[in-house]
């Protein structure tokens, strides 16, 4: 049985997945989320082995992506871990892979691109 911070991340992969331009091969979701879990800030890029772009999504997957993410932060926490505010999600397409980078920086809500 699988750790439930795994699921949840298989989670955040396969909907990303759903959402990212359709030639994607690589696609990278940065997140910056309070240390509640309750307020987050997006980028979405995507890959398409030729050239990078960003993409939006609707507010309704924004939502689901936070609350998805959210989770996780907090499954952390309830295991004795700090709150994350940073995660750096990458999805390989063709490998059928994903990574998670998780940071702790403070003021995140700055102005600007998260990169």
């Amino acid at each position: 049985m699988e750790s439930k911070d795994i699921e949840i991340s298989k989670e955040v992969g396969k909907y990303l997945y759903n959402i990212a331009p359709e030639d994607a091969k690589i696609i990278l979701m940065i997140a910056v989320l309070s240390p509640e879990g309750d307020v987050g800030r997006f980028e979405f890029y995507s890959n398409n082995g030729v050239a990078e772009s960003n993409f939006s999504i609707s507010d309704l997957e924004t939502q689901k992506l936070l609350d998805l993410v959210g989770e996780h932060q907090q499954f952390m926490v309830r295991n004795n871990q700090p709150a994350w505010t940073r995660c750096e999600f990458t999805v390989n397409v063709d490998a059928g892979k994903f990574s998670m980078e998780l940071g702790y920086e403070a003021d995140l809500f700055k102005e600007g691109s998260l990169r």
